[in-house]
């Protein structure tokens, strides 16, 4: 009897796992893609805070790169991506990129700059952003939505 309901709890587990995965449903890809983007979003705001530096997050549509400025003044109002040179340390590359080809990151700007003092904006030296929703989409449906507040680097 033991082994009876043995047997039929391994075979729901495998059923719950194993049936949306041959079935090509990758919610749980989506999900996890969007952790990722968020937790690179948090981790540039609070390095920017800690270092006091500038840092740069390029957003792509399956990617997620983090930079440092090694300078402490900021840098031209025109420098783009150039303006953060060194890697973020203890950040390998593609750290937070998506494999998956039906995952992707909609509404982000390129490049987001995150400030000493806590803010966000769409360049070195111009106004933080406002309120800021990033979609993670699967196919055409939006999975996820992420809210970038500008003012205080807070990542929802």
């Amino acid at each position: 009897m033991v082994e009876l309901i043995t047997v039929m709890i391994l075979l729901g587990v495998l059923a719950a796992i194993g049936i949306p995965r041959l079935m090509g449903d990758n919610s749980t890809a989506a999900a996890v893609f969007g952790d990722q983007v968020a937790s690179a979003l948090r981790h540039a705001q609070t390095s920017a805070v800690a270092h006091r530096r500038l840092v740069c997050a390029s957003l792509g549509e399956r990617s997620v790169g983090l930079n440092i400025r090694t300078a402490t003044s900021l840098p031209a109002a025109n420098a783009g991506a150039g303006a953060c040179t060194a890697a973020l340390q203890g950040i390998e590359a593609g750290a937070y990129d998506s494999s998956d080809t039906k995952v992707a990151l909609a509404n982000a700007p390129l490049l987001l700059f995150f400030r000493p003092d806590g803010t966000v904006a769409t360049s070195a030296n111009g106004a933080p952003l406002g309120r800021l929703a990033l979609d993670i989409k699967l196919g055409a449906a939006v999975q996820r939505s992420i809210a970038l507040e500008g003012s205080t680097g807070y990542v929802q």
